[in-house]
């Protein structure tokens, strides 16, 4: 069987003479006698275009329809879909109480202090004049900034939340943390000025349906509790995790001097738990070192104190801070 074509098929067959190679990458992007343009013809390009087209319109219509059902499906979960070992909350009707796995945590919770380090990635605190990158004003800077996110219209939140014994749940506005309540570190120069007397601000980590069992006034305090945290467990008619920070060994506690928490060395109840709350604030200790040694880098760790915390895991948080004189 013969296949015939026309004379025009046979024609466009025939081998384009050699024209050297700029001659023939010129007849490439243009060839006037078959008007083409990059070897076809504006009939051929709308083809291919036509084509394109449709293929990408029905590509995006379907990426598009894709995420139209995920972003439905996310925005209608009441909380976030993962959660953290050893945690599996559940929930009654109407009201929300969270049952463990385990009633014993082994990790941390978790905190962070601010600021970090302004020159690197390193916890060291280092506060120098002569330094352009651990000047003071390095320090204010970075804790006007990381503040400002806690300056929220307070119709967001639950501003009754301190009238509770208990935490807060999934059906109410997030509690309020309001930073007037750090006093002398809510607002610059936060101790960065002579007498220099700086602010460290202890954040607690956001973490996904952590319940805190807090110590209260019967509880069995751990042995290893420093006395003078005992006390105030004891002296507290509230719920908190409460936070001691010290001196890691006998030099380091001798250098620090005196720590003022402000507004109390713990963290309400009434934060607790985070359970993806639209505008949630995470509460904050301030710790205020009054009279640290000058030119003696000390380091600083910090404990959380929680019924469901273990002793090797209440270690959250050490950095080291140092003042040039």
């Amino acid at each position: 069987m013969v296949i015939l074509h026309d004379e025009e098929y046979y024609k466009s067959r025939v081998p384009q003479p050699d024209l050297g190679p700029i001659g023939n990458f010129s007849r490439f992007i243009w060839n006037k006698e078959r008007k083409t343009i990059f070897d076809r013809t504006a009939k051929e390009w709308g083809q291919v275009g036509i084509f394109y087209l449709a293929f990408f319109t029905v590509l995006g219509s379907i990426f598009a329809v894709q995420m139209k059902i995920s972003i439905d499906y996310v925005s209608q979960l009441k909380k976030p879909f993962f959660q953290y070992p050893g945690v599996t909350p559940k929930s009654s009707i109407g009201k929300r109480f969270a049952i463990f796995s385990s009633p014993w945590q082994l990790e941390s919770p978790g905190i962070v202090f601010k600021p970090n380090s302004v020159s690197s990635a390193s916890p060291i605190i280092s506060i120098n004049n002569a330094s352009a990158n651990a000047k003071p004003k390095r320090y204010i800077e970075a804790l006007t900034d990381f503040l400002q996110e806690y300056h929220k219209n307070t119709s967001y939140y639950n501003l009754n939340c301190q009238d509770k014994s208990g935490g807060s749940n999934y059906f109410e506005k997030p509690c309020f943390f309001d930073i007037t309540n750090l006093g002398t570190c809510s607002k610059p120069p936060f101790g960065y000025t002579e007498p220099m007397q700086p602010c460290i601000l202890i954040k607690f980590n956001k973490r996904f349906d952590w319940v805190p069992v807090c110590y209260n006034r019967s509880s069995h305090l751990p042995e290893s509790m420093p006395s003078n945290l005992k006390k105030m467990v004891l002296e507290s008619d509230k719920l908190h995790v409460w936070l001691s920070c010290d001196g890691v060994n006998n030099v380091d506690k001798e250098h620090m001097g005196e720590i003022e928490y402000t507004p109390r060395p713990g963290f309400s109840n009434e934060y607790f738990p985070f359970a993806g709350q639209p505008h949630y604030l995470s509460p904050i200790v301030a710790l205020q070192f009054k009279n640290l040694t000058p030119n003696r880098l000390v380091t600083i760790e910090c404990n959380l104190w929680a019924a469901n915390i273990q002793d090797r895991a209440r270690k959250a948080l050490d950095f080291q801070i140092i003042i040039a004189s």
